[in-house]
């Protein structure tokens, strides 16, 4: 097998697990936190193993199915945004019609929130663990870096699942971002204070990884230290970089937006996918060194999505949403490529059209041995084609010509005709840019939030038009939170 994930990881995986997640205290609320059936600070956190291991607890509970695992990955998330359906499936009722009061959506939500700020509070204790080593070990700068990092990533999909739109609202309340690791839980602040907070980590992570653009190499090759193995895995200065265009974009600032698209589109670490390498499907399911920012290592994903999409048992497994190739039809000329390599179509007409695109073919087809060199099991949290995309946005009005370069480089990459190729030529609008990464990002989680910020009425999957709201496109934060810190 060709896989080359550094052992190291699969083992501090499961030692994460056991020793990095926290429990609630005796006041049982979300942020007043504890680790449970952890060592001691002083035991763990004190040489490169130990803060090496708790690192990869993060990661690892990140991928849990609470999270992006399941629920903001593939699953709620992605009901939200319509694009897949479960006959008699109430639970998938509920997210269809936005009712958060509901039972079952109201754990979802307070599984979210716990194990967000639980998962944060992991990272707190490695920053506030590191403080008393610096300039003692030698990747202080890249552990430090990377927490700083994960604590912004994991604060900014809160602030936007929680709160309002602060285009729509300057004034928008916030959520507590957490920097402490105590019984104390955190005070919340407002929106805009928390995009100044966020900012501020990425800030400074992108300067502590700096060394990250030594080791990262295009073609993939793998430094011999273990730790510095498969960046893609890592929350590496990349990662920084595209989130910060993504959370500048969110905020509405598009020339930072720009800047740090650009960042990482020029740093040519990466590079987008030929039309030919996507119409083998060969990346599905697994973290792709040329596409692939960041992404979480994980053997069970393959499990969950191939219950959820490949199998059809009554209830658990999902449908497309039923108009879903003429999504991918309209306005094509060419051929896009991603029809065949997201989905699994009915042979000689045979049964219903599957979603494939997170499942790994290698493994669904007892493949492994074929498994392309470097392609990691995995959850693709942030992706190439979302900074092209961020760059022809941001561009849209300012330098029309140059935004579309970028928009028709995804075009191209993908099978189609770019935009003034055409005939007749086609101008680039912010809804062909829509449209666009709606049939990029299927499954990926990002679609929600890309409707909440451009605050679009959303065509639900019986093709009834349900207008854009607060209701919709804000999570209720848990009850019990709310009382407490009032």
């Amino acid at each position: 097998m060709k896989l080359t994930i550094k052992s190291s990881l699969r083992k501090f995986l499961f030692m994460g697990l056991s020793i990095g997640l926290l429990g609630t205290s005796s006041c049982n609320k979300f942020l007043d936190v504890r680790p449970q059936g952890e060592l001691p600070s002083d035991r763990l956190l004190k040489d490169a193993a130990g803060f090496e291991s708790a690192i990869y607890g993060v990661y690892a509970s990140m991928s849990t199915e609470n999270l992006y695992g399941k629920t903001l990955s593939h699953e709620m998330i992605e009901i939200l945004a319509q694009y897949f359906d479960s006959f008699q499936n109430e639970y998938v009722e509920q997210v269809q019609t936005y009712n958060y009061k509901h039972t079952l959506l109201e754990t979802t939500l307070y599984n979210v929130w716990k194990d967000m700020y639980t998962n944060i509070a992991n990272a707190n204790n490695i920053l506030i663990s590191l403080e008393k080593y610096e300039g003692k070990l030698e990747h202080y700068k890249l552990y430090r870096g990377e927490a700083l990092g994960i604590r912004a990533f994991m604060h900014f999909d809160l602030l936007r699942l929680y709160t309002e739109n602060i285009k729509a609202n300057a004034n928008a309340s916030g959520i507590p971002y957490s920097t402490k690791f105590s019984l104390k839980p955190s005070e919340f602040s407002n929106a805009a204070k928390v995009y100044e907070l966020i900012i501020a980590d990425l800030k400074e992570a992108e300067q502590l990884l700096a060394a990250d653009a030594q080791y990262l190499t295009t073609p993939k090759v793998n430094p011999p230290v273990s730790f510095l193995r498969d960046l893609e895995t890592h929350f590496n200065l990349y990662a920084v970089q595209a989130l910060l265009a993504r959370v500048y974009l969110t905020k509405g600032d598009l020339l930072n937006a720009a800047v740090y698209a650009k960042k990482v589109i020029n740093s040519k670490k990466f590079t987008l996918m030929d039309k030919s390498e996507l119409a083998l499907a060969s990346t599905n399911g697994g973290l792709y060194a040329k596409e692939t920012i960041f992404g979480l290592y994980s053997t069970r994903y393959y499990t969950t999505v191939r219950d959820r999409f490949l199998l059809q048992s009554t209830y658990f497994s999902y449908d497309l949403r039923p108009n879903m190739a003429g999504i991918y039809q309209h306005e094509q000329v060419g051929h896009d490529y991603r029809w065949e390599a997201f989905f699994r179509l009915p042979v000689a007409g045979q049964g219903a059209i599957r979603f494939s695109k997170l499942l790994d073919k290698y493994l669904a087809d007892n493949q492994e041995y074929f498994r392309p060199e470097g392609m990691i099991s995995g959850i693709n949290l942030i992706r190439l084609p979302e900074l092209y995309y961020i760059m022809a946005e941001a561009l849209l009005t300012s330098n029309p010509q140059e935004a579309m370069q970028y928009f028709n480089a995804v075009l191209s990459s993908r099978g189609l005709t770019p935009l003034n190729e055409r005939s007749p030529a086609l101008s680039l609008t912010l809804e062909r840019i829509t449209a666009d990464r709606y049939k990029e990002l299927i499954g990926e989680g990002q679609t929600f939030f890309n409707m909440k910020r451009l605050h679009l009425n959303i065509r639900n999957v019986n093709n009834v038009e349900v207008p854009a709201s607060n209701k919709i496109y804000v999570w209720p934060i848990p009850f019990d939170e709310q009382e407490y810190n009032n």
